[in-house]
């Protein structure tokens, strides 16, 4: 048999979401998925949502297929 690294790809990320530097939840994601959909999927989190509870979002930091991190 040959190895075939296409088929030894994950097709999905487990991506932690940072609020304020501290872990709040997990969101699973496409492997193929851009830096928008992960971050509007980190926003649109119930738990992130109970979290950020209205306040202004400063700022989004995405480590590509790592981390995103929310300041508000």
């Amino acid at each position: 048999p040959e190895f075939d690294p296409a088929l030894a790809k994950a097709a999905k990320l487990t991506i932690p979401i940072q609020i304020n530097g501290k872990l709040r939840d997990t969101i699973e994601v496409d492997d193929g998925a851009t830096e928008e959909q992960i971050v509007a999927a980190a926003l649109a989190s119930p738990k992130s949502q109970a979290r950020i509870d209205g306040k202004p979002v400063r700022k989004t930091i995405y480590v590509p297929k790592r981390l995103v991190n929310v300041i508000v």
